[in-house]
């Protein structure tokens, strides 16, 4: 079930591969062909800012609309 490096002690599941996570080689081609990066990046400084800023915004103004309406109204 479990594997055990024996250079680094690191421990993995069989299910995550043969080779230890840690001591492999991470910049092997394999592994960035099966990763998909997200541009977008966090709180808007990916690729996409403008649009994720904008999306900020508009959470941002919904949420004081609920409040200020929470503490007049209620």
């Amino acid at each position: 079930m479990f594997k055990i490096c024996p250079e680094c002690d690191f421990e993995w599941h069989s299910k995550d591969g043969t080779q230890c996570p840690a001591c492999s080689d991470r910049e092997s081609n394999n592994e960035e062909e099966d990763i998909t990066q997200y541009p977008g990046g966090a709180f808007g400084t990916g690729k996409n800012h403008s649009h994720f800023k904008n999306w900020y915004k508009a959470i941002g103004i919904t949420a004081l609309v609920l409040i200020l309406y929470a503490f007049i109204i209620g």
